[in-house]
């Protein structure tokens, strides 16, 4: 999993690689503990589906001069995209790591007609269900109520358009229920925008409709107007291509009665 590398003086470094999505990491750091961590976290989601796109961790002054392609921070960890590399500075815990690869994969997806969605995913009868709503709205319920290794992520879904059709990624960006996520994928069913309610419910939406319930839960992080255009572009063609809901559900596992 892990590969000793030359590092200029700054003591061994190690790396692993990562596949979220068929999109493909490799992370290079100095850090043992962290590595260890991140090592156990993502273990479930190693592997080279593509060739990797390399990280480097807090290796170090930048170049003067240099203009990222793409700049983030996130309390006190930086991230600088550049055409030949990727850069994570001021990384101290994984949790800035997780952060990090969050905001990195939700601009690398653009390439891949693809997008995160605060979602949770569960896979019934070989198709992919996704979760969405406001805060509290019911994903980590619908987690907890569904059969055990059925959820992808509880938090954090990923959708790609692959020859023709949307597919559902699992994730390791989980939530309440901490889903761990599994690291297969499946076809959409439909996108479910959650509501609490007495009764069990299913209205579907028009296109237009589920654009506006896509918006507000997609996670991206660039301000950039042509990366928000292309955005918008994929979002949009997800909204005519797939099948949305309201959802008004109880609390309990017979909400799955009335999906279509």
């Amino acid at each position: 999993m892990s590969t000793p590398l030359v590092n200029s003086g700054r003591g061994p470094r190690q790396q692993f690689e990562l596949s979220i999505g068929r999109v493909t990491f490799r992370v290079q750091m100095s850090d043992p503990k962290l590595f260890g961590a991140a090592s156990a976290r993502y273990r479930a989601f190693t592997g080279a589906a593509a060739p990797p796109i390399k990280i480097a961790l807090n290796d170090g002054a930048l170049a003067a001069g240099r203009a990222a392609d793409f700049a983030y921070e996130f309390e006190g960890a930086a991230l600088r995209a550049f055409r030949s590399e990727i850069r994570f500075d001021g990384v101290r815990n994984q949790y800035a790591l997780d952060s990090l690869l969050r905001v990195l994969l939700s601009w690398k997806l653009l390439g891949h007609r693809g997008f995160l969605l605060h979602a949770a995913t569960v896979v019934r009868d070989g198709k992919a269900y996704i979760f969405t709503g406001r805060s509290g709205a019911g994903k980590s319920t619908v987690a907890s109520l569904s059969p055990e290794g059925s959820v992808l992520t509880d938090e954090i879904s990923l959708l790609r358009r692959e020859h023709g059709m949307w597919r559902a990624y699992g994730t390791p960006f989980w939530g309440e229920f901490r889903a761990a996520g599994l690291n297969i994928s499946a076809p959409l069913a439909g996108v479910f925008r959650l509501v609490q309610a007495a009764e069990n419910r299913v209205t579907p939406l028009r296109p237009l409709a589920i654009l506006r319930a896509l918006l507000p839960n997609v996670l991206f992080f660039s301000a950039e107007a042509e990366a928000n255009r292309r955005l918008l572009e994929i979002l949009s063609q997800a909204a005519t291509e797939i099948a949305g809901y309201n959802l008004a559900f109880r609390k309990n596992p017979t909400f799955w009665e009335v999906l279509p």
